[in-house]
């Protein structure tokens, strides 16, 4: 009798998927086919990509159709708005009188952040910019190609494939006596960040691999250190999101409008997860 694996809760797995919406393809983990499709951004890491089953990272409707799915398996999903960016709510539309932004003049299709929400800008009427705070997709069916290509049994291996994913960068990392010792540059630190990313990969961490603590010892060498940093993947209110290398029409450019004293306010990472990650 042969043994079929099968995805179920708290898998790690890698996937490819291409992404549509009403026909277009708005993103792709392979390289060559987000060039094929014109979609190719210089600033996203293609490769398969690593989904925590049930960690919330990728839509519902998505997630629920990889459980009890084959390793290897490959299929096309298409997923209502309930199930994927939420329907249209019209009591998601806010009027911000466009004096709030001071570092640019709102024009419609930028994106911004109000009221520690992100929304886009669809109209400007006089001296006011009309704010849709829904996300980019809600109301929209969105259709994945995928197909799974591995699930990750080694400890060691699962908590390096979350700190490429999640801090997009490879750094050292070991595992001892259930404690994760993960080694950064001290560049790091100037990355405003940083913190926040850190914290929320600490999180995941320790909720997805049963460790007892997470230790991030600062590496102090004359090498120069850059990287991409973004944050850990978090839930919009009201619909689930896809992580930010997941979704390629989340934002093309994200506006900060800062105002210290007004409604509008710097676009600002998902939440600071909280965990006891403990530096060195």
């Amino acid at each position: 009798m042969d043994f079929k694996m099968t995805v179920k809760n708290g898998d790690f797995i890698r996937i490819d998927y291409i992404e549509s919406v009403d026909g277009q393809v708005i993103a792709a983990t392979d390289k060559d086919v987000a060039t094929q499709k014109g979609i190719f951004n210089e600033d996203t890491m293609y490769g398969p990509h690593l989904i925590v089953v049930g960690a919330g990272q990728i839509v519902k409707g998505f997630e629920e159709d990889l459980i009890d799915k084959e390793i290897g398996y490959s299929g096309k999903i298409e997923i209502p708005p309930e199930k994927a960016f939420g329907t249209h709510d019209p009591k998601k539309i806010e009027v911000v009188p466009i004096n709030k932004f001071k570092d640019e003049k709102p024009v419609p299709g930028m994106r911004v952040g109000v009221n520690n929400k992100v929304g886009t800008v669809t109209r400007v009427i006089g001296r006011k910019a009309v704010i849709d705070l829904n996300h980019p997709l809600a109301g929209k069916t969105v259709v994945y190609e995928y197909k799974i290509l591995e699930r990750i049994e080694d400890r060691l291996e699962k908590l390096k494939a979350m700190i490429k994913t999640f801090a997009r960068m490879e750094l050292e990392a070991e595992i001892t006596d259930d404690v994760a010792r993960v080694t950064v540059p001290w560049e790091l630190s100037y990355y405003k960040d940083w913190l926040m990313i850190r914290r929320g990969l600490a999180d995941m961490i320790l909720q997805h691999l049963g460790l007892k603590e997470v230790h991030f010892v600062e590496k102090h060498t004359g090498e120069k250190f850059k990287a991409e940093l973004v944050s850990p993947p978090a839930k919009d209110s009201g619909a689930e999101e896809a992580g930010t290398e997941e979704s390629g029409a989340e934002d093309s450019k994200t506006e900060v409008p800062g105002a210290e004293d007004s409604g509008a306010e710097e676009a600002k990472p998902p939440e600071d997860a909280k965990s006891d990650s403990t530096p060195a």
